[in-house]
């Protein structure tokens, strides 16, 4: 009798790495020590997100385990919760993506209206999309290619922040495009 083995094992091992690249990104961030607690319960539930994934059994279709599905809401709500923890919303996408097949999120437009900060929005932008596409640095480098994915849109989330002060000044109101 032959043995069933599934086609998906592989998949699973890469969103549990990247859980927990994404759990170290968290601990290792800067932030305000008010931050610091909201920063660690995300890595630790994308700990128990890899956890979960390492202890899935694939089976001959793609099924999430609900514990890790719950763990990645868990993440991703406490990030848009506080947005200074700087996680763009759904990052937990980059995690599942290998097992949804969904695509990578992209950032809204800003429509900054200093043009310096469309200048950077257009760079970061730019950057997000080029290693979106950059799937030899994804396969050869994974780690270092989400640290640099997740240090992008650090700096688009605070590019964002700093386009809403601006363009909410007095002077900026009108000039809106």
């Amino acid at each position: 009798m032959a043995t069933y083995v599934s086609p998906f094992p592989a998949q699973y091992a890469t969103a549990a790495a990247r859980a927990r690249v994404i759990a170290t990104i968290a601990r290792d961030r800067w932030t305000t020590p008010e931050t610091m607690p909201v920063l660690r319960q995300i890595a630790e539930h994308l700990d128990a997100t890899a956890e979960h994934l390492d202890a899935h059994t694939p089976g001959p279709f793609v099924d999430l385990p609900m514990e890790a599905c719950e763990a990645l809401w868990a993440a991703d709500t406490l990030a848009e919760q506080h947005p200074h923890t700087r996680f763009a919303v759904d990052f937990t996408n980059y995690v599942m993506a290998p097992l949804s097949g969904r695509t990578l999120p992209l950032p809204d437009p800003l429509r900054p209206v200093s043009p310096g900060l469309a200048r950077q929005e257009a760079t970061l932008t730019h950057t997000i999309v080029a290693l979106h596409a950059d799937k030899q640095h994804q396969a050869e480098q994974p780690a270092e290619w989400l640290r640099e994915v997740m240090n992008t849109w650090c700096n688009w989330v605070r590019l964002s922040s700093a386009v809403r002060l601006d363009n909410a000044r007095p002077a900026n109101r009108h000039a809106r495009p």
